[in-house]
């Protein structure tokens, strides 16, 4: 199974559980009164940013994908941020937006290292492309049914992968073991809890805020594959770990309140 069919069969088993939870709890779809454009991208951002987080995992170590992915993800949710959702950056932001870019730096070790490269790169896209989802997340997950989205966002991943394997000529079903069937179920259903997750979680939390305290990942993306892969943890990987951790840490600190001056 390629790149390709992978996110295929993730979305759909996805569907599925979207559509088995829409039946047994009756539910309708509903999606208030948002414009169609917003929904439009809203249901691919989050699908594209699947797909080249996907690709970045088949090119690179799992623990470069993960760092070069959140590290997007949190530039990009600052951004975003504070241009569309006039989220202030205070000083402890500006911190940890300072000890991401360090760690850029610090983790692609320009100057010995040939970690830069096309998983990389992918890892950096789909970064940026989940903090455009994220916002759009944002935007919907107070006034519209969730289940809703989560139909909408799973249909358009299995129209957008099952396009790419038309177009690469690769063939859309594939034959699976019995173990296969139970991972890409568990790949699949863990999936939609996350999107899940996402629409919650950022209903009650800031852009920004929401998008860092997800980058917990960067501590155990590497970490399990350690310990389950045997991927070699190098000296700019540890550092930049140490670094992302310490940006997630400031981030989340409240803004300072401004000192009330004595009459």
């Amino acid at each position: 199974m390629n790149a390709y069919q992978v996110v295929e069969y993730r979305f759909a088993i996805a569907l599925l559980a979207a559509f088995g939870l829409v039946i047994i709890l009756r539910k309708k779809l509903q999606f208030g009164e948002h414009d169609k454009k917003s929904l439009i991208l809203f249901a691919i951002s989050f699908p594209v940013s699947v797909i080249l987080f996907t690709f970045a995992i088949f090119y690179t170590t799992v623990a470069l994908a993960v760092f070069s992915f959140y590290i997007a993800t949190l530039v990009s949710s600052f951004v975003l941020g504070r241009l569309f959702f006039g989220e202030r950056i205070h000083i402890y932001k500006q911190t940890a937006l300072m000890l991401v870019l360090l760690a850029i730096f610090v983790f692609t070790d320009p100057f010995g290292s040939s970690t830069l490269g096309v998983g990389f790169i992918f890892g950096l896209l789909a970064g940026v492309v989940q903090g455009i989802a994220s916002s759009f997340q944002k935007k919907l997950s107070n006034t519209t049914d969730k289940l809703s989205l989560l139909v909408v966002q799973t249909t358009a991943g299995v129209a957008l992968s099952a396009t790419v394997l038309f177009a690469t000529g690769q063939p859309l079903f594939v034959e699976l073991s019995t173990s296969d069937w139970i991972i890409a179920a568990v790949f699949g259903v863990s999936m939609l809890a996350i999107s899940y997750l996402f629409l919650v979680g950022f209903k009650y939390t800031n852009l920004n805020t929401g998008s860092i305290l997800v980058s917990s990942e960067l501590l155990f993306g590497p970490l399990f594959a350690f310990l389950l892969l045997s991927e070699t943890l190098g000296v700019h990987v540890i550092v930049g770990g140490l670094l992302t951790a310490a940006a997630a840490i400031f981030a989340h600190i409240a803004e300072p309140r401004k000192r009330q001056r004595k009459k």
